[in-house]
């Protein structure tokens, strides 16, 4: 069972996501629960912080679902934060919460299916979480598979790019790739592995993965696309 809350003020728009919520979830045989806030206030003063999704209309009177967000982030690394609004400026300033994605209004079932999708796909993965042992100078590290933005192979070496550091290592990007692709993870071009949870979007021939752009090869393009789709569809 996931638990979600929506901060919509616009009943409206809540009835659209939420309708949209419980019809998705049919489709997929998932079991959900949907507990819905009007203003920012009221759920930051009686959230028991037990969400598996929080979704964030941005404009709100009072406070504004961005403010909210950076408040819940404070306490909560884990939950998964998506910010529905229309206004796709507020993108970039999202980061700073870590949020998955965003939603624009109107909100309509096929785009909204994508994104779900994804969203619950990337809940699955961390109720089973996979690690990767780094073998480097003698010593061993053990990190977590969501944690890898991408895997890059630089100078001869191996450099592992994760949320918050890098590591380096003797090895080729081949050998990490056999590991690594059945978990989510593909070749962008002969240089870079992307874990496709962190993908952001396609934009032209690059890939935005967490906050970098890295191209996408000629050769590579049509499988790295078509192993996002799937991904994002939660089909894998």
């Amino acid at each position: 069972m996931y638990k979600i809350y929506l901060l919509e003020d616009d009943d409206g728009a809540a009835k659209t996501l939420e309708d949209f919520l419980f019809q998705f979830a049919k489709n997929k045989d998932i079991q959900i629960s949907v507990h819905r806030f009007s203003n920012a206030f009221d759920f930051l003063e009686t959230y028991p912080y037990d969400g598996d999704i929080i979704f964030f209309d941005i404009e709100m009177p009072g406070m504004s679902g961005m403010d909210a967000a950076k408040k819940i982030r404070e306490k909560d690394e884990n939950v998964v934060i998506v910010f529905a609004t229309n206004l796709a400026q507020y993108a970039i300033e999202g980061y700073s919460v870590s949020a998955l994605d965003f939603i624009l209004k109107p909100f309509s079932y096929p785009e909204m299916e994508l994104k779900f999708g994804r969203i619950f796909n990337e809940l699955s993965h961390r109720n089973k979480e996979d690690t990767l042992t780094i073998n480097r100078k003698g010593t061993m590290e053990v990190v977590n598979l969501s944690d890898i933005i991408y895997v890059e192979i630089k100078n001869h070496s191996l450099v592992y790019h994760l949320k918050d550091k890098e590591i380096s290592t003797w090895g080729s990007l081949s050998s990490v790739s056999e590991k690594l692709t059945p978990l989510h993870f593909s070749l962008a071009n002969a240089c870079y592995l992307v874990n496709l949870r962190h993908v952001k979007g396609i934009e032209g021939n690059d890939v935005m993965v967490g906050n970098e752009r890295l191209p996408i090869s000629k050769g590579k393009r049509k499988a790295f696309l078509s192993e996002l789709a799937l991904y994002f569809g939660g089909s894998k």
